[in-house]
């Protein structure tokens, strides 16, 4: 179609129906190509800023002042913002003041599974992986029948599904 060009339109029927479908076929890319920006946004934008520890440097990250994850970004030198507690980093990131929030994976997937589902999504992402221990004093005649116990409540299906239900891990 020929719109303020001083040019008529197609006269014939097959000319008709072609200029019909180039319009109809315009249309449609157009859409198409809307369609798909809109997804890669929403979709970056579902991502987040943060997939890993190699995001941090990047990103304003918060951490609970004194514990060993304040000490840790310290030691890598990642500039973080300190919190009294971690239910006030955990507001903050909801609230956007800022990006990550780096904290003892259990406790955040047990904490935003219970108060912050809709909002707030915890990464599989892990480092500075900390073990723990219980200590006995050498020849302690306890030491075996805890090994026992440890391995048969790890091992057993009741611990399997809290481990589920509270951290949401499998």
């Amino acid at each position: 179609t020929q719109a303020s060009t001083g040019d008529f339109g197609p006269r014939t029927v097959p000319g008709r129906v072609l200029a019909a479908l180039w319009m109809m076929g315009s249309i449609i890319a157009i859409a198409v190509f809307t369609a798909g920006v809109t997804s890669v946004l929403t979709v970056t934008q579902m991502e987040g800023m943060v997939q890993g520890e190699s995001d941090l440097a990047a990103v304003r990250v918060g951490a609970v002042q004194s514990s060993s994850t304040a000490s840790y970004l310290d030691s890598t030198q990642i500039r973080h913002q300190d919190f009294a507690s971690i239910q006030q980093g955990l507001n903050a990131l909801r609230a956007g003041k800022i990006d990550a929030l780096v904290h003892d994976k259990p406790l955040l997937g047990w904490l935003v599974g219970q108060n912050y589902a809709t909002s707030l999504q915890v990464l599989d992402a892990a480092f500075d992986q900390q073990q723990y221990a219980i200590a006995l004093p050498l020849g302690s005649p306890l030491r075996k029948s805890l090994d026992v116990a440890l391995l048969q409540t790890i091992e057993s299906d009741w611990w399997k599904q809290a481990v589920s239900q509270y951290l949401g891990e499998k």
